[in-house]
């Protein structure tokens, strides 16, 4: 009997530590451990310590913003497609970040801009074009087409707002137990394991790499629908309301909250937007302006911009070339026929501002009205020119 047992722990344990039996999972882990090392150093060299340059441009917004935009988009093409909308129904379209909520009232546009009898104002966050673009994608899936866009911009989008590591989304809350689970000695903790996963650059970096990622699976699925010819409503739940946007809360300020309006300089200082060897008319921001403006034109269009009213404290920082810089992108790019600008940087006093570039709603109110007085020009203006043409062509 006692050589049995022995016999059988001899056999028992040249079984448990046979290496050969298990060359293929040690291969295989230590062939992941190495290609995971490797790839530490390999994402620290091609994009530094952080996660800025996998973003330079722009930075994440939340799906709050997108939800928000092709909700109400899809709204209207459902509208429109039900036969809830004339047939002959001109849709203008207001594009801009959030400045732009708080400044333009879409009632004003209807009661005084005659060239589009519905107005719907579309907005994103953030001083960027390339934001600007991926956010009011939607209308491009809007089967009803506008018939005048008008793209509410500040010049500093030409600079654009990147994304910085240390500025990632809060911490998940806690959850019940985590706590007292975490008190208790772990043996990965104490060889250090957890210690080197967290110093691990993808680890480190997981917010703005899944924002990252996200971003490039929300484009490809676009890209990808409207090669189909998908529509809005397909796309996305319909809002209740699509004409109106919540106001924002700058609405209900009396005066500027100069503690926010100091934090937004602090934060464009260091985007660099008041550096003026960052504003390029052929950079990547200034591309994606002027390929918005082609792609609206594309869908029969006409495009205004319009210059967006800011404070004077932030006029002075802002460099002078930079809104030279946007207007000569613009003449590059469309040399014999450029959009309409309407400049409106230095019309609305320091007053009716709630912090450097937005507005209260008196502040919004004369805005709105100035934008609608100088579309509704153009339009009699142009109907005029019509009306002389017709007249000279029928007396020939």
């Amino acid at each position: 009997m006692l050589n049995f047992f022995t016999r059988a722990s001899s056999r028992l344990a040249r079984s448990a530590f046979d290496v050969s039996r298990y060359r293929g999972v040690i291969v295989t882990a230590a062939g992941t451990l190495v290609a995971f090392v490797a790839l530490h150093f390999a994402l620290g060299v091609a994009f530094g310590t952080g996660a800025e340059r996998l973003s330079p441009n722009q930075r994440p917004l939340g799906l709050e913003l997108y939800i928000n935009v092709w909700s109400r988009v899809a709204a209207i093409d459902r509208m429109h497609h039900r036969g809830q909308l004339a047939a002959d129904t001109r849709l203008g379209v207001v594009l801009g970040v959030s400045s732009t909520q708080a400044g333009i009232q879409r009632r004003i546009l209807e009661a005084a801009a005659t060239e589009a009898n519905r107005w719907v104002v579309l907005t994103g966050a953030g001083l960027s074009f390339e934001n600007l673009a991926s956010v009011t994608r939607p209308v491009f899936f809007c089967s009803l087409r506008p018939s005048l866009v008008v793209m509410c911009v500040h010049p500093q989008m030409l600079v654009g707002e990147g994304y910085f590591a240390d500025d990632e989304t809060p911490t998940m809350p806690g959850v019940v137990g985590r706590a007292q689970r975490g008190r208790r000695a772990s043996p990965w903790a104490a060889l250090g394991v957890v210690r080197l996963l967290r110093a691990h650059w993808i680890v480190k970096n997981h917010v703005g790499v899944g924002y990252y990622l996200r971003s490039l699976m929300y484009e490809l699925r676009l890209w990808v629908f409207r090669a189909a010819g998908v529509s809005a409503e397909a796309l996305f739940p319909a809002a209740e309301e699509p004409w109106d946007d919540e106001p924002l809360w700058w609405w209900q300020l009396d005066a500027a909250n100069e503690d926010f309006a100091q934090s937004q300089i602090d934060f464009w200082r260091k985007q660099g937007h008041f550096k003026a060897a960052n504003y390029d008319p052929a950079g990547p921001q200034a591309r994606r302006f002027v390929g918005m403006i082609r792609d609206y034109r594309a869908l029969g269009a006409e495009v205004y911009v319009v210059i967006m009213p800011l404070r004077s404290p932030l006029r002075r920082l802002v460099p002078p070339q930079a809104k030279p810089c946007l207007k000569k992108a613009l003449r590059l790019a469309f040399p014999d026929a450029p959009p309409p600008i309407i400049d409106l940087e230095r019309a609305i006093p320091d007053e009716f501002f709630t912090d450097e570039a937005h507005l209260g709603r008196s502040g919004a109110e004369r805005l709105s009205t100035l934008v609608a007085d100088r579309l509704e020009k153009d339009a009699i203006e142009k109907g005029a020119m019509g009306v002389r043409r017709w007249a000279l062509g029928d007396g020939r």
